[in-house]
């Protein structure tokens, strides 16, 4: 990932609030599967299987599998740990050098809703009809990041005095809305005093934890402390409308309309700190660059779906999903803050808020499953996604909005996923089930060689009444991701930002687990 996050701060010097990146179209798009703790329990191979409640996110028809209507409500918890440390430099960190883990855990909601099924009391043909309201989690945003360390060569201080080199003074000292400015961040971080105009020099600044050679350079004064957090947060759902048939038991035909929920939130601090026994020439103390990000959105799909039992114990299911275009309004703001000789400085950016769209391409689920009389099932899914057609979409009247770059990006470096699900269940006694269930997901990035892995278990219990039960635990392998918190800039004798320093990079190493109780009632 690690081009992945450096373009983030290239969009950024061209915007002057938020920024779309690849990154962000990866998040909106890519789905996490959640669900109900037996689809979860089964590694979510459920395309062919149906009957649960938690299937309709990838099969309408499952609906009418079922000979009753079913109630559910899904209760979750996202445990996550990520290691956060600066990568290697000839075998050693360079920078954010501590090894830094951070957990977190998070209540969740993976599952509610309900089916009714109405019976025609025929023995053939249309035997049953199924209408259902579903909402099902695919995707938990629960992320803490933390590093932390020391530098003796490049400072965010100094990044923010690059980005502003060739504009002189009067710019940054005017509102955040006028034409030919630097980014907000640059904006934020001269106003908040995290850098300053050099004497004598129009256009030329120096960080407040910098000092000026005699030479005429620029340099870190001396060795500092540097922190990086970063906070992620919110889920997106499907909110399913479901109609389904059944025929003579052996077909089954369904479709969706699928409302798609979007919240994310991110929170980004990067920090540098003063060490003890060192006097800095500014008086630096202290300072912080704070970008805080809330994206709201929904979107519409359909999704119309088959399962097919050609003998006995033979089950086949496909279902394609059309693109969903998403209405996003995203919330954005900076803070910047500083400390030198006692006296602190602090600055924000206006609250951004504007409006945009963005497309998802459509989606196919395919999968099979066998039954052994009433003790065993084993089911296999395949799911295609094509992310090089995502799209971010601009209002026809905002002029600001301008998503070129992005979409080129994607053009360049997204393609097609591949997602394989496998699942098992044994019935050992009539009313217990024993689940498992593995995930493999390729990466969206041609640049990304590693997937994701899942690992599922699960649980079940049926009682003679209505009620039933069922929990299931998943854990998760992820790739490693690169984030970059700063870079240095000049300006080439073309016009554009080239980058001749080495900065350091966070590698982060996260791993989840996801565990679920369906609470379930058949009447």
């Amino acid at each position: 990932m690690k081009r992945i996050f450096a373009s983030v701060f290239l969009v950024s010097l061209a915007l002057g609030a938020g920024a779309q990146t690849l990154q962000d179209a990866y998040d909106f798009a890519g789905n996490d599967y959640l669900g109900t703790a037996r689809s979860v329990g089964m590694g979510n191979a459920v395309t062919a299987v149906g009957g649960d409640l938690g299937s309709l996110t990838f099969n309408p028809a499952g609906s009418a599998v079922a000979s009753y209507s079913q109630f559910t409500i899904t209760p979750g918890l996202t445990i996550s740990s990520v290691v956060g440390q600066g990568t290697l430099v000839n075998g050693t960190p360079y920078g954010f050098e501590d090894k830094v883990r951070t957990p977190s855990t998070r209540m969740n909601l993976p599952n509610f809703g309900g089916i009714v099924v109405y019976d025609t009391r025929r023995s053939r043909g249309l035997r049953r009809v199924s209408f259902g309201l579903v909402g099902n989690l695919t995707r938990d945003y629960n992320y803490r990041l933390r590093a932390s360390g020391t530098n003796s060569e490049t400072t965010l201080a100094g990044s923010l005095a690059s980005q502003a080199d060739g504009y002189p003074e009067s710019v940054l000292q005017g509102g955040f809305y006028q034409n030919d400015m630097p980014s907000w961040e640059t904006m934020v971080g001269y106003k908040a005093g995290l850098f300053d105009p050099i004497s004598g020099r129009d256009g030329a600044y120096i960080g407040l934890t910098e000092r000026l050679l005699s030479s005429g350079e620029v340099q870190l004064a001396d060795r500092i402390g540097q922190y990086y957090g970063l906070r992620r947060s919110g889920s997106k759902y499907d909110l399913l409308m479901n109609f389904a048939l059944d025929f003579s038991d052996r077909f089954y035909v369904g479709a969706n309309i699928g409302i798609t929920t979007l919240d994310y939130r991110s929170d980004e601090t990067r920090a540098e700190d003063g060490l003890a026994g060192i006097t800095y020439p500014s008086g630096f103390e202290s300072l912080q660059m704070r970008n805080a990000i809330r994206d709201e959105g929904s979107g519409i799909y359909a999704k119309i779906g088959f399962i097919a039992r050609p003998t006995t114990g033979l089950r086949i299911g496909a279902a394609i999903q059309t693109p969903t275009l998403m209405r996003i309004r995203e919330n954005y703001q900076l803070e910047g803050r500083s400390v030198a000789d006692g006296v602190e400085w602090t600055q924000s950016s206006p609250e951004d808020e504007w409006c945009y769209s963005f497309r998802t391409p459509l989606r196919v689920d395919a999968g099979i499953a066998y039954t052994i009389g009433k003790i065993a099932m084993v089911s296999a899914d395949y799911e295609y996604f094509n992310y090089n057609r995502m799209r971010f979409v601009s209002d026809d009247d905002d002029d600001y909005a301008d998503f070129g770059d992005v979409n080129g990006e994607i053009r360049d470096y997204a393609q097609a996923a591949h997602a394989i699900r496998i699942g098992g269940e044994l019935k050992p006694i009539p009313k217990m089930a024993l689940r498992v269930g593995y995930n493999y997901t390729s990466s969206p990035d041609v640049d990304v060689k590693e997937g994701r892995q899942n690992v599922s278990f699960g649980i079940g219990y049926s009682s003679d009444g209505s009620f039933f039960l069922d929990a299931a635990v998943r854990f998760q392998f992820l790739p490693n991701e690169f984030i970059t918190p700063y870079y240095y800039y000049d300006w080439d004798a073309a016009g554009t930002y080239t980058s001749p320093v080495v900065t350091p990079e966070i590698c982060s190493q996260a791993s989840l687990c996801n565990a679920l109780l369906t609470l379930g009632w058949r009447f």
